[in-house]
């Protein structure tokens, strides 16, 4: 399964160039990163106790994006490692789906409180599981 979230392309989004800046496309894929997460975590989740860190991102710009397209991204797992993960995204055209920029990130499972890295979850094990296979 992929999640498809709505992005709002604000003004001040854009470059002298008139379209989306690149490093915005960062805050696009994050909004499609918690928008998936929060399919599994608990609301009052202890992100302190079982945290994560954002440990790579990268980003394919295909076609810039101007303040008057209607854009989505859609994200969902591209793989499961022992105490990592990664989350593909494809920022693209509501209407068209014509892809403006795709991406990944690899999310570390973390804790902050013995600054370490730790095993993934069982739980979010499973989750992942089903965004990933739904995708494939």
């Amino acid at each position: 399964m992929k999640i498809t979230t709505p992005v709002q392309v604000r003004f001040s989004d854009l470059d002298m160039a008139r379209h989306v800046h690149n490093a915005v496309y960062l805050q696009y894929f994050e909004l499609g990163r918690m928008e998936l997460l929060r399919q599994f975590m608990e609301p009052d989740h202890d992100w302190v106790r079982t945290g994560l860190i954002l440990a790579r991102n990268e980003v394919d710009h295909r076609r810039p994006i101007h303040l008057a397209d209607p854009v989505q991204v859609q994200t969902w797992c591209g793989r499961i490692g022992d105490k990592s993960f990664d989350l593909q995204y494809a920022v693209q055209h509501v209407q068209d789906g014509t892809i403006f920029a795709e991406g990944r990130s690899v999310l570390v499972a973390f804790d902050y409180h013995q600054q370490a890295s730790i095993a993934l979850p069982q739980a979010w094990r499973t989750a992942l599981a089903r965004f990933m296979e739904a995708a494939a």
